[in-house]
């Protein structure tokens, strides 16, 4: 387990990232292959590229449910 405040630290030291989280509507978005673009100094979201699709998300940190095949915990 990781705790959500510890995915920036670990995403920093990794070129590529995997994640899950729950969007607005309760689907769970699923991405196997990702890299963090940035940190939203003090606030809880971070941007994701998708490598993929080159697609631009924003994910807000408290929703991340799993991060690296590692559930996250509050």
């Amino acid at each position: 387990m990781i705790h959500f405040s510890k995915i920036s630290d670990v995403a920093r030291l990794q070129s590529e990232i995997s994640l899950k989280w729950i969007a607005e509507d309760g689907t769970i978005i699923n991405v196997e292959k990702a890299v963090i673009t940035s940190f939203h100094g003090n606030g809880s979201t971070f941007n994701i590229k998708i490598l993929a699709s080159g697609e631009i998300r924003k994910v807000n940190r408290l929703t991340v449910i799993e991060f690296n095949g590692e559930e996250v915990t509050l």
